[in-house]
């Protein structure tokens, strides 16, 4: 029996953080990051959001489909799984990569709503472990980047 098709707009929560650790881009991201389906870097209000890649908006990125999840980084997750690529000579697993996001949401091939929780930030294995949810929030600050990859890269579902 085949999964019936999902589509959920996932609600967003602009915060204001109290300092902006500072912009990057998909560049400077190691590995699979440097590489999502699409991208948005935000600003202080969705008006000054920058589109990076295949789409013109948060709203846009935030509607995922069954397979899909969508990462959030900040300039300091993005240090930190940069550092661990170099410490991990270019070899770091994509699963660990994803472990250092702010938040990972998706929905699963069978069209479940839910996050993956990854405890991992270098100190030890990374195990993805995904919690279905009725709802979700995508919390987001000023110079994040939030990326969505149309075919997960993890296989924890």
């Amino acid at each position: 029996m085949a999964a019936k098709k999902t589509s959920i707009q996932i609600p967003v929560e602009r915060q204001k953080a109290a300092q902006a650790a500072g912009t990057f881009d998909l560049d400077e991201l190691p590995g699979i990051l440097s590489n999502p389906d699409a991208a948005v870097r935000l600003a202080k209000t969705a008006k000054g959001d920058k589109a990076l890649k295949s789409v013109r908006s948060l709203n846009s990125l935030a509607k995922i489909s069954n397979g899909q999840i969508i990462a959030n980084y900040g300039r300091s997750e993005s240090r930190w799984a940069q550092t661990y690529q170099r410490r991990r000579a270019g070899n770091a697993e994509v699963h660990e990569l994803l472990s250092y996001a702010r938040q990972l949401v998706g929905i699963s091939p069978d069209g479940e709503l839910g996050i993956f929780l990854m405890g991992h930030a270098g100190q030890g294995s990374c195990i993805p472990l995904w919690v279905p949810q009725e709802e979700v929030t995508l919390t987001v600050q000023p110079n994040d980047i939030v990326m969505r990859f149309d075919e997960s890269p993890l296989d924890a579902w």
